[in-house]
C-alpha cells in the first residue's frame, strides 16, 4: 500500500512537470499576426520604464492628461489619466503588462482592469502590452469598457506618432525567407515630416 502511494505521488509529479514543459497554443491573434506557435520573439522587448515612458507619451499623444503613473513588480504599469472632451472625455484607467517571450496576457488581468474601471468610476479601460493576449483574455474584454492594444498595435501607434527612434529593432512576424521571425533595423526618418492627429485610443 505504501508502495503504492509513492509511485502515484511520484508519477503526479512526473505529469506535472511534463505538462509545464508543453508550451500552450497560440492564441488566434498570435497567429493572425504571423507570430507562429506563439514561443518565438514578442512585437518588441523594452524595460519597463521605457515602456512606462512610451506609453504616458502615446496617452499625451492621444489627447489624454496624464494623472498618475505607477510601476509594480518590474512588469506593471497603472495610469490614471483623463480627457477633457465632450462626449468622449472622462476619466481613462490605464494598465500595462510587460510580458516575456512564450507568455501571453490571461483573462484575470483583463478582469482585473474591468473591476478597476468600475472601482473607479472610469468611462474606460484599456490594457497594453508589448506581445498579445490569450483567447481567454480576449472572450473577457467583450462587451466590457475596455480596449486590447497587443505589441502590433501599440507598435503601430508609436510610429505613428514618430515616438520611436529612428533606428530601433523591428521584430517582424516573418523573414524573408518564410522561416521565422526576422529582426532588423527601419529607418522611420520619413514619418516625422508626416502629418499626424490626435485622436481617442
Amino acid at each position: 500500500m505504501f508502495i503504492t502511494i509513492v509511485v502515484a505521488i511520484i508519477l503526479g509529479f512526473v505529469v506535472i512537470f511534463a505538462m509545464k514543459k508543453v508550451p500552450a497554443p497560440a492564441s488566434q491573434e498570435q497567429q493572425d499576426a504571423g507570430f507562429g506557435d506563439g514561443q518565438g520573439p514578442l512585437p518588441f522587448t523594452l524595460t519597463l520604464e521605457r515602456f512606462e515612458w512610451l506609453c504616458g507619451r502615446l496617452l499625451q499623444e492621444l489627447g489624454l492628461d496624464v494623472e498618475r503613473s505607477t510601476t509594480a513588480g518590474g512588469r506593471h504599469l497603472e495610469v490614471m489619466a483623463a480627457h477633457s472632451a465632450p462626449i468622449i472625455g472622462g476619466q481613462y484607467v490605464i494598465h500595462g503588462e510587460l510580458l516575456q517571450t512564450g507568455e501571453v496576457v490571461e483573462a484575470v488581468q483583463v478582469l482585473a482592469l474591468i473591476d478597476a474601471v468600475k472601482g473607479e468610476g472610469a468611462s474606460k479601460g484599456v490594457l497594453i502590452t508589448n506581445g498579445f493576449f490569450s483567447d481567454e483574455a480576449a472572450t473577457a474584454a467583450v462587451g466590457g469598457p475596455i480596449e486590447l492594444i497587443n505589441g502590433v498595435r501599440l507598435r503601430e501607434l508609436l510610429q505613428r506618432f514618430t515616438l520611436l527612434p529612428a533606428d530601433s529593432l523591428e521584430v517582424y512576424p516573418r523573414s524573408e525567407s518564410g522561416h521565422g521571425p526576422d529582426v532588423r533595423a527601419r529607418d522611420h526618418s520619413d514619418q516625422a515630416d508626416a502629418e499626424t492627429h490626435h485622436g481617442t485610443i
